[in-house]
């Protein structure tokens, strides 16, 4: 996609609206919600406060799993909470179709799983697939994660259908677990927005002592293996040689990457050493004060199904540059400086002809804005809204199928 550009609708014919306008009652999956918040919980957030302002959608929220008392003021009002272990719940549904979610899904037409997993339900269900990782690397991830995918694979054959958020997931989807998934009508590709960041945006006293008013390379995530932050860290011992004053915050959640990236800054020259800075989980405020105030947006990621840090980043005008794979150029395009992730040389590269600035740069800031600008979660919404339309009349097919298969 040439930059500048911003991404067209996605070609499929899950965008043609409902024949016969109507409300679709879609019992919701608010499970993201009641945790930590990361990426998946602010999209369902924000995703499930777009389509409550619309008029041809009513949601009932609902929640998967146990859930401590101390998380459950997190959850909606009129959440139906399901106090049945995840553990359990995910090893029958690798098998068979029970426990049924019925109680949670009683007077919905449809059900909207928003995290991968589907409960067994009486009527039409459609999940969201963020992305494929459990599928590509299922050794570096949790037995819980890679049961996902059998759970997922049986869903999928039963007829339910999947929501991505990019092309390259959909197709993906399609090649590793459901051939003709989107020749059947039962894709549905909605990009997600991007979470507000708010008004307030100033680091908090801690942060600001670590970065004062040195220039920095930011990283933004939960610190696992995929996100690819030693090569980071690596790539930025070659940049920080040329420039004394530059730092490289790592910001984000504890994970298991800790300690590779403890061991790569470990091996960077002492002078630069401490100069890689570890703030951990940050608030929104601050979380939105350094994508304002960095030099750089670095995402080496090896895979993502989307990428919010870039685009958030990207909608304040900071420039970015961003490991290469299919969902990413996908989202990013030609806004982004797009490096090899395996490469810690192409990485430095990239981040040393972005602090250099120029016109190129200046380009990408500009175009970064205007593809930000265009993300919303009001887009999702108007795309979902009437797929769910479309989903909710495969119900009455069915019924109707069974009706004259019987008589």
């Amino acid at each position: 996609m040439p930059r500048g550009r911003v991404p067209t609708l996605p070609t499929t014919n899950d965008r043609r609206p409902a024949e016969t306008p109507r409300v679709t009652t879609v019992a919701f999956d608010v499970t993201p919600l009641l945790t930590l918040r990361t990426g998946i919980g602010h999209s369902v957030a924000e995703l499930r406060a777009a389509l409550a302002r619309r008029s041809d959608v009513r949601l009932l929220p609902f929640a998967l799993g146990l859930r401590s008392p101390r998380l459950r003021h997190l959850a909606p009002p009129g959440t139906r909470m399901w106090a049945v272990p995840t553990r359990a719940a995910l090893a029958a549904w690798q098998r068979v179709d029970w426990p049924r979610a019925r109680r949670l899904t009683r007077g919905a037409d449809v059900v909207h799983a928003t995290n991968f997993v589907v409960p067994p339900a009486d009527v039409p269900s459609i999940v969201t697939v963020h992305d494929m990782f459990f599928a590509r690397q299922p050794d570096a991830v949790t037995g819980v994660v890679r049961s996902f995918g059998v759970v997922l694979r049986r869903a999928l054959a039963a007829g339910v259908w999947v929501h991505t958020t990019t092309e390259a997931v959909a197709a993906e989807v399609e090649e590793r677990m459901a051939p003709g998934l989107r020749a059947s009508g039962r894709l549905v590709v909605a990009p997600w927005g991007i979470p507000a960041l708010p008004e307030e945006r100033h680091l908090s006293p801690d942060v600001e002592a670590l970065v004062g008013g040195r220039p920095f390379v930011l990283a933004m995530g939960t610190l696992e293996p995929r996100k690819n932050l030693h090569r980071l860290v690596a790539a930025f011992g070659d940049v920080a040689r040329d420039d004394p004053d530059l730092l490289l915050v790592l910001a984000g959640p504890p994970g298991p990457a800790a300690d590779d990236i403890t061991a790569a800054i470990g091996a960077l020259d002492p002078r630069i050493r401490d100069r890689v800075a570890r703030p951990g989980p940050v608030d929104d405020a601050t979380r939105a004060g350094l994508f304002e105030r960095a030099a750089v947006l670095a995402y080496p990621s090896l895979y993502d199904g989307f990428g919010f840090p870039p685009l958030e980043a990207m909608s304040v005008g900071t420039p970015v540059v961003a490991g290469r794979s299919a969902p990413i150029e996908e989202v990013l395009g030609g806004d982004a400086l797009l490096v090899d992730p395996l490469d810690v040389d192409d990485i430095a590269a990239g981040l040393r002809q972005t602090l250099a600035g120029g016109p190129e740069v200046d380009e990408r800031r500009a175009g970064g804005r205007a593809r930000a600008n265009w993300y919303s979660f009001e887009r999702t919404a108007s795309i979902l809204a009437p797929a769910y339309a479309r989903l909710a009349a495969t119900s009455g097919r069915s019924r109707r199928a069974r009706s004259a298969t019987s008589a």
